[in-house]
This record gives C-alpha cells, structure tokens and sequence, in this order.
C-alpha cells in the first residue's frame, strides 16, 4: 500500500501523483478480479498421453506385422482417442537407430522422462506389442538384449498417479502381467490368461476395429461414446470367433481387471457383470471403470457422411 502526504508544497505535483497512484490501483484491482484471470486460475485441463512399445520381432514376417499393427495404433491414438503428437511416445526395437538401442536401460529412462511430465488430471495408455514367455516366477516380455520381466514393467508405472490409467499387453503369457499392474481403478487388458504362452490374436482383432475407426467404416450408430469396455469386448469377440471359424480349440482368453484384486475376467463374465446394476455388484466388478472411460465421441449418421 502507498501513503502520499500533502504538505502544501508543490500541490500540483503530489495531486499529479496521487491520481497516478490511484489509477494504478484500479488497474490492478480490475485485473485480478478478472473472470478470464479467474478461469486461468481454476480450469485444470485433462490430456491423454499414450506409450506404445514394440518388442522383438524375431524374424522379418513378424518385423513387418508389428511395424503395420504400430502405425496403426499411432493413427488411431492422434485421430480416435485424442492423443497429441507430442504426448505419444513410440518404443520400437525395430527400424531404430543403432546409437540408442531399445533395451532395457533407454526404455527405463524414456519412460521415466515421459511419467514427469504427467499431471494428476492426465491420462495415461500403455501399450505392449511383441513376444512374451512364461516361466515358473515371471512373465516375460522380449526386448533387445535382457528381457523384462512383468514385475519390472509394473516398477516403471508404480508411481504414476493420474486419474485414468489403461494398459493394453497383447504379447503372449499377458494373463502374467495382471496381478503385477493390478490397483484400484486401473484398467488391466491382457490378450491371455495367465499360463497361455502361444502367439495371440489379439493384437490383430484391436488393430482391425481401429482401422474401422479410422475409415469410419463403423456404421453402427452408438447413442453413447465408444469406451474402453466396449473396444476390449470388441476384440476378445473377434478373437474368439476367429478360432470359432477355423474350429480350434482358443489359446488365448482375454482378461480384463479394473477392481485392483489382481484377478482378471474373461469376456463372458465381465459382459453378465456389467449388466447387473445392483450397488452391490457393481462394487467389485471388473469393467465398471473401463465402461466409465470414454474413447472418442458418438458415432452419428452426420460424422458418417462423406
């Protein structure tokens, strides 16, 4: 605060200063009492930010699939689920520059930068496309050099705190990595069950439903945005009719956990789940936050015009 004292000397002068003074404080006033200040102050803006890691291909059929199946994911995070280019994050132990191999050390780091600069209102989606394997303790995920195991993969998110968290593994023996990522209302997909260790579908039938996405192929009209549900359900479907097709036995049955008790359910469950709207159930099911997340905006007959 100012104090002007007038002593009858140079009246003119001390008046001058006192108007401004006085103009200077309503300046002042009138801007931090601005509603746009205000707003600045108060909005806290969400932003989904998105990892994808390739793992080994180990041979030039597979180098070619997950390159494809990548590009896509990448196309469908930017255009369907709103992820800027400069929240992406791409990890591929393919195609990449000698000098900064994918291995275990870069990828530990890449991803320790990239959770800095998240914020409690973010969002965060992981993604695990590649090669895995099961042994006794651990489930693996192939990587150059010394593999991963899911116990280690958890300790790279162990203290992310956003609000909305979605890990996708599709690599086989996924049903392992479960448990290990498993927190309250933390959304885990796996493409197996724990112990199904053959090469998945699962990535394939996820990469189809979002290249319809990104055609806009998807004709159905949907009176209610697309959600993390729905696309898991989506894809274990495809896979199980895949094999339904061809008459095999599935290798592989999907889980999904979002109650944090490790445990995941298999797409028959989560879907008689979900319909039961009791309080009681609705507690302990998995798939409750999963159906609460929402991918992109409803379809409708506009957006499907050309």
């Amino acid at each position: 605060m100012t104090f002007v004292c007038f002593s009858g000397r140079k009246p003119r002068r001390l008046a001058r200063r006192l108007s401004c003074v006085l103009f200077l404080s309503t300046l002042v006033a009138c801007w931090i009492g601005s509603p746009s200040v205000a707003r600045s102050q108060t909005v806290d803006l969400s932003t989904r930010h998105a990892i994808v890691i390739v793992g080994l291909p180990g041979d030039e059929e597979h180098h070619q699939k997950f390159e494809q199946l990548a590009g896509v994911w990448r196309h469908w995070l930017v255009d369907v689920a709103g992820v800027q280019e400069q929240n992406h994050l791409l990890l591929m132990s393919i195609n990449q520059d000698l000098s900064t191999p994918i291995n275990a050390e870069s990828i530990s780091s890449r991803i320790a930068e990239f959770n800095s600069q998240l914020r409690s209102n973010d969002s965060l989606w992981v993604f695990l496309l590649g090669h895995g394997s099961q042994d006794d303790r651990h489930g693996w995920f192939h990587i150059v050099g010394p593999d991963l195991n899911a116990a280690q993969w958890a300790g790279f998110f162990a203290t992310v705190n956003v609000k909305e968290q979605v890990f996708w593994f599709t690599h086989s023996a996924s049903g392992s990595f479960v448990k290990p990522f498993s927190l309250p209302g933390r959304v885990v997909i796996s493409a197996t069950d724990d112990g199904e260790v053959n090469e998945t579908r699962f990535p394939q039938a996820l990469t189809d439903i979002m290249q319809l996405e990104l055609n806009n192929e998807n004709k159905k009209l949907r009176e209610t945005p697309l959600s993390v549900l729905e696309l898991f359900l989506e894809t274990a479907r495809r896979v199980d009719q895949s094999f339904e097709d061809q008459q095999l036995l599935p290798t592989e049955h999907a889980q999904l956990d979002d109650n944090g008790d490790g445990v995941g359910t298999e797409v028959g469950d989560v879907t008689s789940q979900s319909n039961d709207s009791s309080e009681a159930t609705q507690s302990v099911v998995d798939g409750t936050v999963a159906n609460q997340i929402q991918i992109s905006s409803p379809i409708t007959e506009a957006k499907s015009q050309p």
